[in-house]
């Protein structure tokens, strides 16, 4: 059996230390035990309990049935983060132009951009990579089929009269209880849809988390004089935290997307300060500026102080903010801004010389510092530390970064989650190897003798469901 030091010993991805991965269509649940036997018979008997276990999903996007039917470059395409600044590499509308265009149109915009050209060169990359290999073999295990992209592809069309009903077979398969939904992106759904959504996947509750941002840029189209804006703001945030402001329902939370634009955040409570700011905001939406960076930090005392408005309707709660930290979507973000510990300042929240301790959970787990995101979370008790998108997408690596994070963050604090969007296989894989590789980490430390059996199975239950209702006061 490996122990701690054999996982931070090996790889950068830490795949050495870890079994052999086989599966064969038509083998779920059943397979995964019979492969945990055969390697490490601990890690095997926590995955019994484990993966009967619910799961909470902290953090994940609401999903649209425009997808019920795929192809394998479509599928990639919606997939891949990597195809997220696909838009970017054309003029402005010509990716949409594409999409939606004939065999004319789009051979015509092939001949002047190389359109097909360049979307096909990101998605074989990302077709070659070891996370979608491993996915095609899943997703074939589900659906009956060959572990081939094709056929997955084909069996999961045969859905497509009832997408939904195959939504909700994914969600049930990993026993989803509650998904905690940003609607900052919610694929083009309105109220109607996300209600649409929330209806599909009962008895899968939803719990909408509204962003900062999305009430912010509303207002600004307003172009409304600085107090008018201000007392505005917090009106719209107040009722969709008590009310029905955010898709006709009440949040749970908030969640902040500023990190990345601006790097280090801190408090503002000076108001003359911040309506200087929001002046200077209105004169440069008038000049856009062509580095990013320098169009991102526009007004930033100002959004600054908005969303510390927001983190005080928080706090006055006790409904905790998550913040965008690590990962990211390129090129809307600024990658090297994502560095956990710029967040310090918000999850200190001083004033009056006093720390004041709101719930501050910094999502993406800081991928890739997840050490640096791990430590926070060590260091302030009202800093959590939250899973997505490192859950699903590292796979077999995930056992080492779980040990990672378990021998920093207490097991109280840690939360689930998959920040799940467009395609409704990514709340089912997540959960899937979550717990999967949930159970490995947790194997070690039985295997060592740092917590007993009952201890990890307590331990899981924290981490996949039993934090996030404590931290989102859910009953």
């Amino acid at each position: 059996m490996p122990t701690r030091r054999d996982f931070f010993a090996t790889s950068a991805l830490g795949l050495s230390a870890l079994p052999a991965f086989g599966a064969a269509a038509g083998s779920r649940t059943a397979d995964v035990s019979r492969q945990l036997a055969k390697t490490d018979p601990v890690a095997a008997r926590l995955y019994e309990t484990i993966r009967d276990m619910p799961v909470d999903d902290t953090h994940c996007h609401p999903i649209s049935d425009r997808d019920r039917v795929m192809t394998r470059d479509g599928f990639i395409e919606r997939l891949a983060l990597s195809a997220f600044p696909g838009p970017n590499y054309f003029p402005d509308g010509v990716y949409d132009q594409w999409h939606a265009g004939d065999e004319r149109t789009r051979a015509e915009l092939d001949r002047r951009y190389n359109v097909g050209k360049k979307l096909a060169y990101i998605n074989n990359h990302f077709g070659e990579s070891v996370f979608t290999k491993f996915m095609v073999k899943e997703m074939a295990s589900f659906l009956g089929c060959e572990p081939r992209f094709e056929a997955v592809m084909e069996a999961r069309n045969s859905h497509q009269k009832n997408y939904y009903g195959y939504v909700n077979s994914l969600f049930q398969d990993v026993k989803l209880d509650n998904v905690m939904i940003d609607t900052g992106y919610a694929d083009g759904l309105d109220a109607a849809g996300v209600r649409k959504f929330s209806e599909a996947i009962k008895p899968t509750r939803t719990r909408l988390i509204a962003r900062v941002e999305t009430i912010q840029a509303e207002l600004l189209k307003k172009n409304l004089p600085f107090q008018e804006m201000r007392d505005t703001f917090v009106k719209r945030v107040r009722d969709a935290l008590d009310g029905t402001g955010n898709f006709g329902d009440r949040s749970y939370g908030m969640k902040s997307y500023l990190l990345p634009a601006i790097g280090v955040i801190k408090p503002v409570y000076d108001a003359a300060a911040a309506a200087k700011s929001y002046e200077e905001l209105r004169a440069a939406h008038a000049k856009p500026l062509a580095d990013r960076e320098l169009q991102a930090r526009q007004g930033k005392t100002f959004l600054e102080y908005m969303l510390t408005l927001a983190l005080e309707e928080c706090l006055e709660r006790d409904m905790p903010m998550q913040f965008h930290a690590g990962d990211g979507e390129a090129p809307s973000v600024i990658l090297r801004n994502q560095q956990p510990y710029y967040l310090e300042e918000f999850v200190r929240f001083d004033k009056d010389g006093l720390m004041r301790m709101p719930k501050i959970i910094p999502i993406h787990a800081g991928y890739p510092l997840v050490s640096e995101a791990a430590w926070l979370s060590h260091l302030y008790a009202n800093c959590y530390f939250e899973l997505s998108l490192m859950t699903p997408f590292i796979h077999q690596g995930l056992v080492r970064r779980y040990l990672e994070i378990m021998e920093a963050v207490p097991l109280s604090k840690i939360l689930f989650g998959s920040d799940a969007y467009h395609l409704p296989e990514l709340y089912w894989l997540a959960a899937r190897w979550g717990k999967r590789f949930l159970s490995q980490a947790l194997a070690v430390y039985v295997s060592e003798g740092v917590l007993s059996e009952e201890e990890a199975l307590e331990g899981a239950r924290m981490i996949l469901y039993k934090n996030n209702r404590a931290v989102y006061n859910l009953k």
